[in-house]
C-alpha cells in the first residue's frame, strides 16, 4: 500500500468522523458541514476507486450522502455509523493499528 492510499483512507475516515460528529452534536444546522464532509468523502471514493476499503463501507458513505441531500439526517447518521463500523472492521488499516 502506498502512502497516498493510506493518506486517502485516513482522509476518508476523517470526513466520515467529522460528518458523524456534526450530526450527533452540532446545535446549529449540522447538516451544512456534514454535507460538505460527505461530499468530500464521495469525491475521494470517485477519484480513488482503488482505495482499500470494503464495498460495504463505500456504499454506506454514499448512502449517508444521499440521505443527507434528501433532508433525512437521522438516516444519514445511521448510514455513517455503519460506514464507521465498516472502516474499522478486522482487516482494515484502522483495526490493524488498534488491536483489541
Amino acid at each position: 500500500m502506498t502512502a497516498q492510499h493510506s493518506s486517502t483512507e485516513a482522509a476518508l475516515r476523517d470526513a466520515v468522523d467529522t460528518a458523524l460528529i456534526d450530526l450527533l452534536t452540532a446545535q446549529h444546522d449540522p447538516a451544512d458541514r456534514a454535507q460538505q464532509e460527505l461530499t468530500r468523502a464521495v469525491d475521494m471514493l470517485d477519484q480513488h476507486p482503488q482505495i482499500q476499503i470494503s464495498t460495504d463501507a463505500a456504499a454506506a458513505v454514499r448512502t449517508a450522502a444521499e440521505h443527507l441531500a434528501h433532508g433525512c439526517p437521522e438516516d444519514a447518521r445511521s448510514a455513517l455509523v455503519t460506514a464507521r463500523g465498516q472502516l474499522s472492521d478486522p482487516g482494515s488499516r484502522l483495526a490493524s493499528r488498534n488491536p483489541r
